[in-house]
C-alpha cells in the first residue's frame, strides 16, 4: 500500500513504517494513541492487541459481544475497558491468556507472542505451523513459539531484527 499525506503528527512520510501505520489507520484498526499522534516507539499491551486483532479479523466496525457475568480471566474484571475484546479473543481461540487464570492485559506483547497472535488471527485457532528448522540463531528449534516465528518469517511478515536473529 502507498498512501499520500500523513495522519499522525509523529509519523512523518519518510518514517520506515509509515505505509504500514497509515494502512492500519485507513483500515480503522487504530486511531493512534492520542490527539493526532500514533506513538510509534511505544510498546503494545496485550489489551490493545486484543482490539487490533479483532478489528483486523472482523473489520473496523466490529463490536464484540457483551462480557456478561465473567471475562474468564481473574485479572480482567467485567468493567475493564477492553474486557469484551479480551473475552472474544479467547472465545475465538486466539489466546488462552498468559497463564491458566490470567490474561495479563497491561503486559507488553512480546515478539514470540505476536507471532502466535498473528498466525492464529489469520488462520484460526486450529492452525498448527510447520515444525521449525532453525532459521534464526536466537530461536532454537523446539523452543517456545519457534514454529510460529519461522512460519511468520516464511510468509514474509517478518525478517527478524537483523544479524540472523529474531
Amino acid at each position: 500500500l502507498k498512501f499520500h499525506g500523513t495522519s499522525f503528527s509523529d509519523v512523518p512520510g519518510n518514517y520506515w513504517a509509515w505505509n504500514f501505520i497509515e494502512g492500519l489507520y485507513k483500515a480503522g484498526i487504530t486511531g493512534g494513541c492520542g490527539t493526532g499522534t500514533y506513538c510509534p516507539g511505544n510498546p503494545v499491551t496485550r489489551s490493545q492487541m486484543a482490539v487490533f486483532l479483532l478489528r483486523g479479523i472482523h473489520g473496523s466496525s466490529y463490536v464484540p459481544p457483551a462480557v456478561g457475568a465473567s471475562t474468564g480471566f481473574a485479572d480482567v474484571p467485567i468493567n475493564y475497558p477492553t474486557a469484551a475484546w479480551i473475552k472474544q479473543l479467547a472465545a475465538e481461540g486466539i489466546t488462552g491468556g498468559c497463564d491458566l487464570q490470567n490474561y495479563c492485559p497491561e503486559k507488553i506483547v512480546t515478539r514470540d507472542q505476536m507471532a502466535i497472535f498473528l498466525l492464529r488471527g489469520k488462520y484460526g485457532s486450529a492452525y498448527v505451523p510447520p515444525v521449525a528448522t532453525g532459521v534464526f540463531t536466537d530461536v532454537p528449534v523446539g523452543s517456545f513459539a519457534a514454529d510460529w516465528i519461522e512460519q511468520l518469517a516464511s510468509e514474509g511478515i517478518t525478517s527478524g531484527c537483523g544479524g540472523g536473529n529474531y
